[in-house]
């Protein structure tokens, strides 16, 4: 079973830090996604500003990406942290994080050149009001079929 874990933030950032190959982040805040007790993934919110916050995601096995988990790790940055967009940045040469960025519904920004030598970085948004993961309230359960909705 997949779930989300909050409450360990030096934990997890330091997984996604590794994982991403960095030396960590500032202030920050981190969403945990474990599958079966163990940590398959994060999420670490950080450089928040002018209604803008950056995610920077890492995972380490497929099938993470429930729709529960998805509208928790958007609604966190969009209805909790009040963000108008997220800002994420990628290798240019990693095809799994280019790929995983467009399918989670982020939009091609722009490029920074040789952000990860000696690959570009691409940089990625997306609006509170492009996030497809919050255009629901059933937090990824399917609608019950009653004569009111069929």
């Amino acid at each position: 079973m997949i779930t989300t874990v909050f409450g360990a933030d030096d934990f997890i950032k330091d997984w996604v830090a590794k994982r991403l190959n960095i030396e960590g982040f500032g202030p920050s805040v981190a969403i945990g996604i474990q599958r079966d007790s163990q940590l398959v993934g994060g999420v670490v919110y950080h450089d928040w500003r002018d209604g803008q916050i950056e995610a920077s995601i890492a995972t380490s096995s497929p099938g993470w990406a429930t729709r529960s988990v998805l509208h928790t790790i958007f609604a966190f940055p969009f209805q909790q942290v009040g963000a108008n967009r997220i800002l994420v940045t990628c290798d240019a040469s990693n095809q799994k994080a280019m790929k995983m960025n467009h399918q989670l519904g982020f939009t091609q920004e722009g490029v920074l050149r040789q952000l990860y030598p000696p690959h570009d970085g691409i940089v990625w948004g997306m609006l509170q009001n492009e996030c497809k993961w919050l255009r629901s309230n059933r937090h990824g359960q399917k609608q019950a079929n009653t004569a009111a909705n069929t």
